[in-house]
C-alpha cells in the first residue's frame, strides 16, 4: 500500500486549510467591530436589545480622496421598518464615525460636489443662501422620486426654500432610493434652506490660533511709559461691553435639512404626516408605545417609512409630531456636521 496520500484526502485537506484561512480575517474584523461599537457606545446607556441592523453601517466604498468616507449609491441601503413598526423592538444606531451621517458631513465641499457628480445627481449651482456652504438646486428626480416644495411664494426656480448644502443632497439621494422601493413617487416638503434671523454668525473653518504677540520693549537706556502695564484706579472710565454673540444659525440656515410634509405614492395615494401620522406630544415615535391612536393602513406605513430612515442612520436628527407642537405637521430630518449622536423624537 503506497504511504502517500489519496487525491480525496488531499482535496479534503485543501479545502479545510482554505476555509481556516478565510473564517481567521473574518474573525479579526468581528473583534474589531465589536471593539468600535464599544468604544461608541454611551458610558451612561442602559442595557437594552441588540441595535437593528442595517446596510449603511460599513460606511459603503470608503474614504473619498482622502476626506470622510462616503457610502456609494444608496439604492435599497435602508433596512425595512417591518410590517409592524409600532410594536416591534426598535433601538437607535451607536454612533459611528462610518455612518452615513458622519460620512456626508465629514465630506468637504469638493468631495461631495465630485460624489454628486460620479452619481449623476441633476443639480445647478445656487444664491441667495449665504451660509450655505456648497448651495444647491437639485434639478430632476433622484432614483424616480420628485422633491418638490409646498406652499413656497416663489416658483421653484428662484425659491430659497428649495435650497439644500450638497452634503444633504447625497443623504436625500440614498432616502430616495430607499423611497422608490417602496412605491413613492414623490417627496413634498416645508422647506430645506430657511433664510436666518440678521445678525447670524457666518460659520468659518477653525484655524490655528496664533501666537500672542508680546509687548515691544523700550529701547536699552530708556524707561518704560508710566500708563503701559498701569492697573485701573477707581473713577477710570469703563471699557466698553463687547458686543453681544451672534446666534448659531439652524441647520435650515445652513442647508442641512428638510422639513417633510408627505409621501405621494405612484398610485397617487398621499401619505400626509398631519393628517395620518395620528400620534401623540410625548409618545415614542417607534417601537413599544408607539402605536397610532387610529390603526390606519396610511398611519402604520408612515410609521414604517419613519422607523427604518432612524434606524439606518442616514440624519443625525429625526423629529416627529410626537415631539411637539411645531413639528405637529411635518418629519425634520437632518444632518450635523459634528454631532456625533443620533436622536429621535
Amino acid at each position: 500500500m503506497s504511504a502517500l496520500p489519496s487525491r480525496r484526502a488531499l482535496s479534503l485537506g485543501a479545502a479545510l486549510i482554505g476555509g481556516a484561512a478565510l473564517l481567521t480575517p473574518l474573525g479579526i474584523a468581528s473583534l474589531r467591530r465589536a471593539s468600535e461599537e464599544r468604544v461608541d457606545a454611551p458610558a451612561a446607556a442602559a442595557p437594552g436589545p441588540p441595535a437593528a441592523s442595517t446596510a449603511l453601517a460599513d460606511g459603503g466604498d470608503g474614504p473619498l480622496d482622502g476626506d470622510a468616507g462616503a457610502p456609494a449609491d444608496g439604492a435599497g441601503g435602508l433596512p425595512d421598518g417591518g410590517g409592524d413598526a409600532g410594536g416591534a423592538l426598535f433601538e437607535l444606531p451607536a454612533w459611528s464615525a462610518a455612518s452615513r451621517a458622519a460620512s456626508y458631513g465629514g465630506l468637504s465641499a469638493d468631495a461631495c460636489d465630485r460624489e454628486m457628480k460620479r452619481r449623476g445627481i441633476p443639480h445647478a449651482p445656487a444664491r441667495g443662501a449665504p451660509l450655505v456652504e456648497r448651495p444647491i438646486r437639485i434639478t430632476g428626480a433622484l432614483h424616480g422620486v420628485t422633491f418638490r416644495g409646498d406652499g413656497v411664494a416663489k416658483p421653484r426656480s428662484a425659491s430659497p426654500f428649495d435650497i439644500a448644502d450638497c452634503r444633504l443632497v447625497l443623504a436625500l439621494d440614498d432616502l430616495a432610493a430607499f423611497l422608490a422601493a417602496r412605491g413613492i413617487a414623490e417627496v413634498v416638503h416645508v422647506s430645506m434652506h430657511r433664510p436666518a434671523p440678521a445678525g447670524t454668525a457666518t460659520p468659518k473653518p477653525k484655524k490655528a490660533q496664533k501666537a500672542q504677540k508680546a509687548p515691544a520693549r523700550p529701547p536699552a537706556g530708556k524707561k518704560t511709559p508710566k500708563a503701559a502695564g498701569k492697573a485701573t484706579k477707581p473713577g477710570d472710565r469703563a471699557a466698553k461691553n463687547p458686543a453681544a454673540a451672534p446666534g448659531r444659525p439652524s441647520q435650515h440656515a445652513l442647508g442641512l435639512a428638510i422639513d417633510v410634509a408627505a409621501f405621494v405614492k405612484a398610485d397617487g395615494a398621499r401619505l400626509d404626516v398631519k393628517a395620518d401620522w395620528l400620534g401623540a406630544i410625548g409618545a415614542p415615535p417607534c417601537g413599544p408605545g408607539s402605536e397610532p391612536t387610529v390603526p390606519t393602513s396610511h398611519a402604520r406605513e408612515l410609521r414604517e417609512i419613519l422607523c427604518a430612515i432612524s434606524t439606518s442612520g442616514l440624519f443625525n436628527v429625526v423629529l416627529t409630531p410626537n415631539a411637539n407642537e411645531a413639528h405637529a405637521d411635518h418629519f425634520h430630518f437632518d444632518i450635523k456636521r459634528d454631532a456625533r449622536y443620533f436622536l429621535l423624537e
